[in-house]
């Protein structure tokens, strides 16, 4: 099918049904055929069984990290990824800079102190 043809059927066909007529069926009512209050309650109870669902998963996530090193098992920690505004001074740092900062005496970008030994932790 040419391009010309595909763009002469989109726009020769209209919706069914069309979205801007008004009339519903004889017989109803608008609030007949909307969810209405039933449909927010159901929904807002799902919204809340969801968030205490979330919260009670996250506490016992917690505990069984708790429980896990209390007995000695090794638990990796989360990385955290953070970022900082350039104008806030980082932990340890008075001049202003970020930890990302590339200053004469900063490391090379591609470069980590991991392991290093350093006091920074």
């Amino acid at each position: 099918m040419s391009r010309l043809a595909a763009a002469a059927l989109a726009f020769a066909t209209e919706p069914s049904p069309n979205p801007t007529e008004d009339n519903l069926r004889p017989g109803l009512e608008e609030w007949q055929v909307s969810p209405g209050l039933i449909g927010f309650l159901v929904t807002f109870a799902l919204a809340v069984a969801c968030v205490l669902l979330f919260l009670n998963m996250s506490k016992h996530l917690r505990r069984t990290g708790h429980n896990a090193r209390q007995q000695g098992l090794p638990v990796p920690e989360p990385e955290v990824i953070s970022f900082r505004r350039a104008d806030e001074a980082a932990p340890g740092q008075a001049d202003g800079r970020d930890a990302g900062s590339s200053g004469p005496d900063a490391p090379p970008a591609g470069s980590s102190d991991r392991g290093s030994g350093g006091s920074g932790d």
